[in-house]
């Protein structure tokens, strides 16, 4: 090849190289671009609790036995120390009695045995044996009139009967330590929740809530962290938590609740599309279109907005979805969008 051969040769792959070049920039792919905008921004804890009186007693049996009375039904008002239901008491009954005769015994006896021991016709040791019988038919008689109050069911607290956990009927068998009443204040609520382990350590005393429950479907009801357990449960690994609600709370007891636990809350945050973040940088262009990737602190995601706390300018312009092949220096198509 000649010399003039080859100028012309490298001009024209130039010539062809450079018409590349325009016609790939010409119809490469338009990045939209906008600028963060302000709004509000909610870092929260979820949980679910169901609605509980804050005074509540679950009232049981403390033997086993059959019914022979139901005094209340749900719905009634009782005071403390008050009797719900009476099991079958007969042979308790008959042990008090028995015991009451045998003290009633030991009684005269040891009175006997006093006056013999003044008048010097017994001895010491006679009397002392006659008083320690008394003393042993005293005990068991009081032993066996608190077996036998054990058979009257009764309010550990004043409230409503709120529910009966099982249809309660005369001749019905119980058994010792089962649940037969739920006693509670229906005016008087709070949600009892459970929090995950990982997120307790933010949780507060003070803190707001949001409740949502499906009974009020759409609105969201507020409450504040009230008591937290300061023992966790090791097996299910939460902690309890209990939230106060007003007066006027229109949920009622028993209710299931989902909560957002409401750790930080900023009317005027600064946000970015989620979309904006890829592996924890946010990409923006200068003036010319030239890409430019920063790494700014970041809040929290909600699945569209994240808040950016520093290292960002709200005037700058932000790469919606930055293209897996961006490379900081990249001179690029864009499309800016206002707000």
């Amino acid at each position: 090849m000649t010399r003039s051969r080859w100028i012309i040769g490298v001009g024209l792959v130039a010539l062809l190289f450079s018409g590349f070049l325009i016609f790939s920039f010409q119809f490469q792919t338009s990045l939209v671009v906008i600028q963060p905008v302000r709004g509000p921004s909610v870092v929260a804890v979820y949980a679910t609790g169901t609605v509980e009186p804050v005074h509540v007693a679950r009232v049981g049996a403390n033997v086993s036995g059959r019914i022979e009375q139901v005094l209340v039904q749900e719905g009634d008002t009782v005071v403390e120390g008050e009797v719900l239901a009476i099991l079958d008491n007969r042979e308790a009954s008959a042990a008090v009695r028995e015991l009451e005769a045998r003290l009633e015994y030991a009684t005269s006896d040891v009175e006997r045995y006093r006056r013999l021991f003044r008048s010097g016709n017994t001895s010491a040791a006679s009397k002392d044996q006659s008083e320690a019988n008394f003393r042993s038919a005293e005990a068991a008689l009081e032993a066996a009139r608190v077996r036998l109050q054990e058979h009257f069911v009764r309010a550990a607290i004043s409230g409503d009967v709120m529910r009966s956990e099982m249809q309660l009927d005369v001749g019905d068998l119980v058994t010792a330590g089962k649940v037969l009443f739920v006693l509670g204040n229906p005016s008087h609520l709070w949600v009892e929740a459970e929090v995950d382990e990982e997120d307790i350590p933010r949780v507060l005393l003070g803190q707001k809530a949001l409740i949502r429950a499906d009974a009020f479907e759409g609105q969201a009801l507020e409450g504040r962290i009230k008591e937290i357990t300061p023992f966790g449960d090791p097996i299910a690994r939460t902690y309890r938590v209990h939230i106060a609600l007003p007066e006027d709370t229109p949920l009622l007891a028993g209710m299931t609740t989902e909560l957002n636990i409401i750790l930080r809350e900023e009317l005027d945050a600064l946000l970015v599309p989620s979309s904006a973040v890829v592996n924890g940088a946010v990409w923006t262009v200068t003036g010319d279109d030239v890409a430019v990737k920063n790494v700014p602190t970041l809040g929290p995601i909600d699945g569209t907005f994240v808040e950016v706390l520093d290292g960002l300018d709200e005037s700058a312009w932000v790469i919606r979805e930055p293209t897996p092949d961006l490379r900081a220096g990249d001179e690029v198509r864009v499309t800016r969008e206002g707000r």
